[in-house]
């Protein structure tokens, strides 16, 4: 992947500028300090050097991706060039600013507000119109900073929502980057407070260390347990599952206390739990981990996705009878930090009684 990818840049830059000899060496320095990132005794996406950071990692994923947009516009520049009347080397040319352009897009991106309603049978007339932001997958890390995290925490709070729920995967990975998280956390806001729960990347650090630093910052995590959320005489149970991929993960156990016949919102960072939340009578199961599949094909991005190998709860809302999904695209990202066409999201969900 870091190599393969580069092959139609590289041949396009060769063949528009005729000096294919130090533009290979020029990628090749680049990619082999990328790639002995990885055989260092440090972790490449914990804490790595500041001089790496920005001297070897943001220039190499800018790099790849420009060569990543690239080789996908490689055939249909091709096909232009051969279609139409237009020279070979003017379609590699459009060919390659499009990817340039697509590639600034891909690397910074602000989030966007998604705001749905979620229709719930049961629900009590003083939680119509209950507003919950969710937030999840921040992987707080090297390419997602205090400063990032800061912003993202202003967004939510800007929605003034009822109840904040965060959805797992808070760092990228060791605990560099804990006191970050917990710090950007302490200064989010709503009128019912703040809950969480485990992703997956919460344990590539100390989980319970983690867990431990929210809760000192305000923020109750809910790991297989569930609290009560009371407006007016009426109760709305919300819970919260621990991480599937370490097996901890209890959707029983994370339900036992739900009074009887009181509407339940889930916090499942994975969406694989749906099917069991549902059976569960579970109203809304609200989770993260996809980041949409975080590379997309443009306008078809809910079905064509990275995130469709592995499931078929991708992004948005998913519905089971009186149950329902909903998919966060998340904030961060894993591996390489771009996405495309999968912008980052903070959902706003809004409660409406079913008819």
């Amino acid at each position: 992947m870091a190599v393969g990818l580069q092959v139609p840049l590289l041949w396009a830059l060769g063949r528009l500028t005729g000096r294919l000899g130090p533009i290979v060496m020029g990628a090749g320095a680049l990619t082999a300090a990328f790639i002995s990132s990885f055989l260092g005794p440090r972790s490449l996406w914990g804490s790595p050097s500041r001089a790496r950071l920005y001297l070897t990692m943001w220039p190499f994923f800018v790099w790849w991706t420009v060569a990543l947009l690239f080789a996908v516009l490689l055939p249909l520049a091709l096909l232009a060039a051969e279609v139409l009347p237009i020279a070979t080397r003017d379609a590699l040319s459009v060919a390659l600013g499009v990817a340039v352009i697509g590639a600034l897009f891909s690397l910074r991106q602000r989030p966007r507000v998604r705001a749905h309603e979620i229709f719930v049978a049961g629900l009590p007339a003083a939680f119509d119109g209950y507003r919950i932001a969710q937030i999840s997958d921040l992987h707080v890390g090297p390419f997602a900073g205090a400063a990032r995290v800061a912003a993202w925490v202003a967004a939510a709070n800007d929605q003034q929502p009822d109840l904040v729920v965060a959805t797992g995967d808070f760092i990228a990975s060791g605990s560099t980057f804990v006191p970050v998280v917990a710090a950007a956390f302490e200064k989010l806001a709503a009128r019912d407070g703040v809950y969480a729960c485990m992703g997956n990347h919460d344990y590539f650090t100390d989980g319970d260390a983690l867990a431990a630093a929210l809760e000192r910052s305000g923020v109750p995590v809910l790991r297989n347990r569930g609290v009560d959320i009371r407006r007016g005489g009426a109760t709305l149970h919300l819970a919260g599952v621990d991480d599937t991929w370490t097996r901890r993960a209890n959707v029983g156990l994370a339900l036992a206390a739900r009074p009887a016949g009181v509407p339940v919102v889930l916090l499942a960072h994975d969406p694989v739990l749906f099917p069991e939340a549902a059976r569960a009578g579970v109203d809304l199961t609200l989770s993260g981990h996809t980041h949409g599949g975080q590379l997309g094909l443009p306008f078809f991005s809910k079905r064509w996705n990275l995130a469709r190998v592995f499931t078929g709860f991708t992004t948005g809302l998913y519905q089971a009878g009186a149950s329902t999904l909903y998919v966060n695209r998340g904030l961060g990202t894993t591996g390489p930090p771009i996405r495309i066409a999968v912008p980052p999201e903070i959902a706003v969900l809004t409660l409406r009684p079913a008819v």
